[in-house]
């Protein structure tokens, strides 16, 4: 039986860095074909949850993380073993019985703290990184009436929906998993200040994951980061390195609906927002 991932005790960094002894990136295994990587905050303060989804005969890797804190004796010259991590999982499932598969690096959008560590991944044999530039979204998923339409990625017997979400990122994607009825939402909806690029964007990007919530069963909304407290409308500072009272990763439906009414309500006046799980930030 699967462990909900709002019961999941993701590593959350320390009061001092340097006595650390947190790995870099925490692997939780949600079934045998389902990853969920946390790198530490004593790393990299984005925290960044990296999600690693297995069909028959292909995988994807939604981001790659954020480059380090300033240098401290912690990370002083360390790489993020991200492409370690990967490796070593899917070694372990081909130990499992698990095939041969073609790695897709993908990135929910294309903020450095999204792909910082994408070189890690060149030249690896059957691996493909997608662009980051959005005309390399557009291509590589099949979406070239942006930001309308959606497409279908085939992982083989996993069939994950993308759809263009623009506002936080011109080139921001929403990928549903309907195995899991997993929503996944980058940096557009997750526990935590949510900043605006392009007010405009992100208000339509709001309301079309509004009416895809309406027409799918979702499970979980799943962000790339937690960034406010287990206490209503509390959020941890940004840079903040220990977070000992982290919200749940997990958001719901609910709150799709919630930051669409938000957005829908501030139309052409908006501002910073608070609520209870996330936080909209001033656009300007």
């Amino acid at each position: 039986m699967t462990l909900p991932l709002a019961d999941v005790t993701w590593i959350h960094g320390v009061a001092d860095c340097t006595h650390s002894t947190d790995p870099l990136i925490q692997v939780h295994q949600y079934d045998a074909d389902t990853f969920v990587l946390r790198v530490s905050k004593c790393f990299s303060y984005e925290g960044n949850f990296i999600y690693l989804l297995f069909g028959d005969n292909k995988a994807i890797m939604l981001d790659t993380g954020g480059p380090p804190n300033p240098v401290t004796p912690f990370n002083h010259g360390k790489t993020l073993p991200v492409r370690q991590t990967v490796d070593a999982i899917v070694a372990q499932r081909k130990l499992g019985g698990g095939g041969d598969v073609d790695l897709i690096v993908a990135h929910t959008h294309s903020h450095n703290d999204h792909a910082a560590w994408d070189g890690e991944f060149s030249g690896r044999p059957r691996t493909a990184v997608v662009p980051t530039a959005l005309a390399g979204v557009k291509s590589f998923f099949g979406l070239p009436n942006w930001s309308d339409g959606e497409a279908t990625l085939d992982l083989g017997n996993r069939r994950l929906t993308v759809f263009p979400i623009p506002g936080h990122e011109a080139a921001h994607i929403a990928v549903y998993d309907p195995r899991n009825k997993w929503l996944l939402t980058g940096d557009t909806l997750y526990p935590g200040l949510l900043t605006i690029a392009d007010w405009n964007a992100y208000r339509a990007s709001a309301a079309r994951l509004a009416q895809f919530a309406d027409q799918h069963e979702i499970s979980a909304v799943l962000g790339a980061h937690v960034e406010m407290k287990n206490v209503p409308q509390q959020l941890y500072p940004i840079g903040t390195t220990f977070q000992p009272q982290e919200h749940v990763l997990p958001l719901t439906a609910a709150h799709i609906q919630e930051l669409h009414k938000a957005c829908v309500a501030m139309a052409g006046n908006p501002h910073q927002d608070v609520h209870d799980d996330f936080i909209i930030d001033d656009p300007q």
